[in-house]
């Protein structure tokens, strides 16, 4: 029996909302040099982002005071349990928001305060999922089905990239506010980086031989695959802000190697985008992709990736990365749209907020071991 419930059956991708609509307004807020209404626009998309972080965190908590058996469930599920650290990370870039927008409304103390608090909390809960999802299908005693295994895999290693994001900035002004933490904060940021990475590479190993060795996933899961390119995006983001940073602290002599490993990862993003679109439309033409919770996952890796060719350009003042980042910015904007439409749609009808109930004698069961 399916049910409608907006708590019990809240996604636990819901904070993907805030991560790509964050994310693209950062992005239009540093394209004023180039368009006049970045600043407006990145504006609103940042306060869009801020007011959805707020209006599903009570529920997302609630879930899981209130119907613990019901989030334990999606915690444990082999796809689902991989987009709890969607929360983490939403947080992070609230953080980037503060950091880039919000900052010219606030003095810097409460700007750097904010921002710290934010970025603990962050790093708390994506250590937490990290090692909760990592231990998960290291302890399953079955082989996984080909068709639970996709890129959501890789969620957790891209959590801990995208702490970066807002690490770095807090790096920079903690170079200003507290230079003496300036040493911990570079040391806490590369390790959760590094991190990231290495688990990035050992865990999309695991997807590649599965793809490798069996046909595509459902049409369902195929947004999946647009979380592969946010790989590529941190990555770079992350090498070129950590150079900037390592250099300010007299650690480098130059970011001039840093910004060109940023270039050479910038390049394979380019490879990650076609892939994808080439599969994305194979699978449209074939069988139609749904739409579910899953098309953000389209989002935010375009929203990580197009800030990253963004921070290409400037350094090299390229109007060929610069033109390559308006492509992107473009194709952004008008998959955003159509996902937000449908997800307004989703909610509207109820759509987004159906499950089947678990047993009583199983939900009690749950709490106990709760």
């Amino acid at each position: 029996m399916v049910e409608r419930h907006p708590i019990k059956y809240l996604a636990p991708a819901w904070f993907a909302v805030v991560m790509g609509t964050g994310g693209l307004g950062n992005i239009l807020y540093l394209w004023q040099p180039h368009f006049s209404l970045g600043e407006i626009l990145g504006i609103a998309f940042a306060a869009i982002g801020a007011l959805i972080y707020c209006i599903v965190l009570g529920p997302w908590i609630l879930r899981w005071t209130k119907y613990f058996p019901y989030a334990c469930r999606d915690l444990n599920h082999p796809l689902t349990g991989n987009f709890f650290v969607t929360m983490p990370v939403g947080t992070t870039i609230i953080g980037t928001n503060i950091y880039l927008i919000w900052s010219n409304y606030l003095s810097e103390s409460l700007t750097y305060a904010l921002m710290f608090v934010l970025w603990i909390i962050a790093i708390i809960g994506v250590t937490f999922f990290t090692f909760y999802t990592t231990f998960r299908f290291m302890r399953v005693e079955e082989t996984p089905q080909p068709e639970m295994v996709n890129f959501s895999w890789i969620m957790a290693p891209i959590a801990n990239m995208a702490l970066s994001l807002l690490g770095n900035p807090l790096l920079g002004l903690t170079i200003k506010v507290q230079p003496a933490w300036s040493i911990s904060v570079l040391l806490v940021n590369t390790a959760l980086f590094g991190i990231g990475f290495f688990l990035f590479i050992f865990i999309s190993a695991i997807v590649f031989v599965r793809l490798a060795n069996h046909p595509l996933p459902p049409s369902a899961t195929i947004p999946s695959f647009g979380i592969f390119l946010s790989a590529a995006g941190l990555a770079v983001s992350g090498i070129v802000d950590t150079a900037k940073n390592a250099y300010h602290l007299e650690l480098l002599p130059s970011t001039a190697l840093a910004d060109l490993m940023g270039v050479a990862t910038w390049g394979f993003g380019f490879w990650i985008v076609g892939i994808i679109a080439i599969i994305s439309i194979f699978k449209i033409r074939t069988e139609g992709i749904p739409f579910t919770m899953g098309w953000w996952a389209y989002i935010f890796p375009l929203a990580a990736y197009t800030i990253a060719s963004q921070k290409i350009a400037d350094i090299y003042m390229s109007k060929l990365a610069l033109g390559y980042t308006a492509f992107l910015t473009v194709i952004l904007i008008l998959l955003w749209i159509y996902t937000f439409v449908n997800t307004v749609r989703g909610v509207i009808s109820g759509q987004l907020f159906t499950g089947t109930p678990i047993p009583e004698k199983s939900a009690h069961a749950s709490n106990l071991k709760g």
